[in-house]
């Protein structure tokens, strides 16, 4: 699967060892870890749909203004945010957009 982080800072996050980070961080260490974590189960899948296979990912598609949009959870509180696309050669691409809280995930 094609990973494509969409900020410098999902970049930052996933590419900077964590006690090589600098400054104050917009996630805790443990959001962090998840999100390497979650990220590293995107590359290794070739269908999206082998995400329900992991049944704590809670892998669904959105509604209403993120329409076109999918989530897997991080923890309890916390979601990866990403669109598919296909390249021009047909493979699939993730775009990973945002972490977000759930609580501020629809908006």
């Amino acid at each position: 699967m094609i990973i494509e982080l969409m900020s410098d800072e999902l970049e930052y996050l996933y590419d900077t060892d964590i006690d090589e980070m600098e400054g104050k961080q917009s996630f805790s260490k443990d959001i962090i870890k998840q999100y390497k974590r979650k990220v590293d189960i995107l590359v290794q899948i070739e269908k999206l749909s082998e995400l329900n296979n992991y049944s704590s990912l809670n892998f669904e598609k959105l509604k209403s203004d993120l329409k076109g949009y999918y989530s897997i959870r991080l923890n309890k509180q916390y979601r990866l945010i990403f669109r598919v696309e296909k390249t021009e050669k047909n493979e699939i691409s993730i775009q990973i957009i945002q972490v977000t809280e759930i609580s501020k995930h629809y908006e």
